[in-house]
């Protein structure tokens, strides 16, 4: 195969794979947070800079712990804005 015809089907399978889902935490207090992701097999723990924004791949759902008090079951393309303290709307 020829390297053209090689990058037009790499190419056209990222096309048809399309984006992945991911969920984005936006931290719109003045100070950093802390929030639990938990995927099912496997859990982690991320930082969410004051004023700032966390993006992470969540293909089949996922569980977002963070100051709010609660987990939110989380899917993509979510976006949980918090101000660290009150409970959140999933956008």
């Amino acid at each position: 195969m020829t390297t053209v015809r090689m990058l037009a089907a790499a190419t056209a399978f990222l096309l048809v794979a399309g984006p992945a889902a991911a969920v984005t935490v936006k931290n719109t207090s003045d100070a950093e947070i802390s929030i639990g992701v938990d995927y099912g097999e496997k859990s982690e723990v991320k930082s969410v800079p004051a004023g700032k924004s966390v993006t992470f791949d969540c293909p089949d759902g996922c569980g977002v712990t963070g100051p709010w008090g609660f987990s939110w079951m989380a899917k993509g393309d979510d976006e949980i804005p918090t101000d660290g303290k009150s409970l959140v709307t999933v956008q």
